[in-house]
């Protein structure tokens, strides 16, 4: 069923970044919005760029690669996905116009087209006299992707829901385009005192939240990752600024996901660095954050091409990160397999001998709380892997092994039922020989399969 006429899209790009399906690309249909108001503080409300937001620079094929190192006195840079800290991280296509953010948090994202890559920067900053790079985490997004993290690959970006920076964000060049609307979700924070606290402080289709804070609490009842929208019955008579009337009616078509937290004002929605932006009168932003409102419940989704979206059934819920030791290698002078992020894969280099190693870590699934997988439900463990590499996976409960799988290669899978409390472990075997790579995917089977 068509909802408006499907066109010819430019998504997956710098310039309108994700997929056309992705949330941040689609709107409700009939949202039901919730009654919670989000509360004053001392500040009025802000759409603003500046010290918390972050400019999105253009990696070229052309542009030089470039080495971002870990700052002094750090254990390293945090690569958010392998959950390991590195020394330093090269990036293929650094545009040579790159800064970062003045503020704390020092965000800023690189979009490389031609590697389908969003680098998500925390903390990046260039010392002034040695002219290095440096920062305290690296995030990546699939720009073609949703835009948000999965059970797997779960936290795509520097901000608190796990999502890159540029997430959401009104850009420089549709700013003044003479739209009536953006044309897709805002990205927004909140204070304190609007947002929920633990255990609920975030929600779908966010993967992560702002950890607890120990000197000061969430005392509201918003999660990041929901989707705040402004009433159908909203009177827009009552915005004359033209900036805040362009934002208004976004809100009120797709509405402005929490994606992060600040400190002592109400709601804050980013414009992107380098944009030319003006403050909008403080009575007319608190009348938009007393309307605002979580959408609690929706009839579906029209995408960015006007048709209604279809939500992935097939979410794989395993990872391939983690500490892979050796537990077999013939010849002690091969190199053994790590985790690439960029393919989630293991991967290794030419070998001379059979390796065999083991994921002891658990961070394969359940990264995500709540997602699962769960028990007694089935689910279909297949492989995905090159140069003869072969996986199996064993599940524990109570650290008794309850079952595994066979190994499997290229192709085959194996469907298991799920035991209630099981951690997992994945062994790997490699045979002599070339460079190889393995994934495992680990995905719910329909009902009655």
């Amino acid at each position: 069923m068509a909802y408006g006429q499907a066109i010819a899209s430019d998504y997956g790009t710098y310039l309108k970044m994700f997929a056309a399906d992705s949330l941040w690309n689609s709107r409700p249909i009939n949202p039901k919005l919730g009654t919670y108001q989000i509360p004053a503080t001392t500040y009025n409300p802000a759409i603003s760029s500046g010290a918390y937001s972050s400019a999105i620079f253009e990696a070229k094929p052309g542009d030089s690669p470039m080495v971002v190192h870990k700052k002094s006195g750090s254990l390293g840079i945090k690569d958010s996905d392998a959950e390991q800290y590195l020394d330093s991280v090269r990036v293929p296509h650094w545009p040579a116009k790159t800064f970062a953010a003045t503020g704390n948090d020092g965000h800023a994202d690189i979009v490389d087209a031609a590697a389908n890559r969003v680098y998500s920067f925390y903390q990046l900053a260039q010392d002034k006299t040695s002219r290095l790079w440096t920062a305290s985490m690296i995030s990546w997004s699939t720009l073609n992707g949703s835009g948000w993290g999965d059970p797997a690959h779960y936290y795509q970006g520097a901000r608190a829901a796990a999502v890159p920076t540029s997430a959401g964000m009104i850009r420089v060049a549709e700013a003044n385009d003479g739209k009536a609307w953006y044309e897709h979700a805002l990205a927004l924070s909140l204070d304190y005192s609007g947002l929920a606290a633990a255990p609920n402080q975030f929600i779908y289709p966010a993967t992560s939240g702002d950890s607890t804070d120990p000197s000061k609490s969430n005392t509201g009842q918003i999660p990041e990752g929901a989707r705040l929208m402004l009433p159908a019955d909203f009177d827009l008579s009552q915005i004359t600024d033209p900036r805040l009337l362009k934002v208004a009616k976004t809100l009120m078509r797709y509405g402005a996901y929490v994606v992060d937290r600040n400190d002592n004002t109400p709601f804050v929605i980013y414009v992107e660095n380098r944009s030319v932006w003006s403050e909008s009168p403080p009575s007319q932003l608190n009348l938009v954050r007393q309307a605002l409102r979580q959408v609690v419940s929706e009839d579906g989704y029209i995408d960015g091409n006007g048709v209604l979206r279809v939500p992935d059934s097939q979410v794989n819920l395993m990872s391939m990160r983690g500490i892979w030791a050796v537990d077999a290698m013939e010849n002690p002078n091969d190199v053994a397999g790590v985790y690439d992020t960029y393919t989630q894969s293991l991967r290794w280099d030419t070998t001379t001998s059979f390796i065999r190693q083991i994921d002891y870590g658990n961070r394969n699934i359940g990264a995500v709380p709540g997602v699962g997988p769960n028990a007694p439900k089935r689910y279909t463990f297949s492989v995905v892997a090159s140069g003869g590499v072969k996986l199996s996976m064993q599940i524990y409960v109570n650290k008794a092994l309850r079952l595994t799988t066979a190994l499997l290669g290229n192709g085959q899978s194996q469907h298991v039922v799920w035991p209630a409390g099981a951690t997992v472990t994945l062994t790997a075997e490699k045979p002599a020989g070339g460079p190889a790579s393995a994934k495992a995917r680990l995905v719910e089977l329909p009902p009655g399969q």
